[in-house]
């Protein structure tokens, strides 16, 4: 394996560790909102839940309550758009490529979609997305400041003794 295979694969590691902290924290601040102090029950309602789905009922508790809204709002909207790209560098084909401008990482997305064209459809199979070094670091970094705000909002949660 070489050096920059190691970087990539390291890189990817790392945004899957830092997105499943994320994931954590966003139902932690679902068991304070929730105000529940049984971590059991409060794992069994989430458990089944993706990240689009905690994140709805995160909005709707906060609404609810009338508390951190605007953060909320901001954090919810934040952690949607990386976890789109979160999925692709997850589930995605890779394969690294030397081009002139350096190496670049292809992604494969095999999903079959249908384009309406002038005579009908047209099936497209699979997608290749390029990606780079400064791609994965700026992924990264956004995690690490979604994570930042959540661990902030939940300290003034609970030292505003809301749980």
């Amino acid at each position: 394996m070489t050096a920059k295979e190691q970087n990539f694969y390291s890189q990817i590691g790392q945004i899957s560790i830092g997105f499943s902290n994320l994931e954590s924290q966003i139902k932690e601040l679902i068991y304070i909102l929730i105000k529940s102090d049984d971590e059991f029950v409060s794992s069994i309602m989430l458990e089944d839940n993706s990240i689009s789905q905690n994140l709805k009922l995160l909005l709707k508790l906060t609404k609810y309550h009338e508390i951190e809204e605007d953060r909320i709002k901001g954090l919810h909207n934040s952690i949607d758009k990386i976890r789109i790209n979160r999925n692709l560098f997850i589930h995605g084909l890779w394969k690294l490529k030397e081009t002139e401008n350096g190496f670049v990482f292809i992604c494969e997305i095999k999903k079959v979609e249908f384009k309406k064209v002038k005579n009908g459809f047209v099936k497209i199979l699979n997608k290749f997305l390029e990606f780079n070094t400064e791609d994965f670091e700026e992924e990264l970094s956004q995690i690490k400041n979604c994570s930042k705000i959540a661990k902030e909002i939940i300290e003034t949660l609970e030292e505003n003794r809301f749980s």
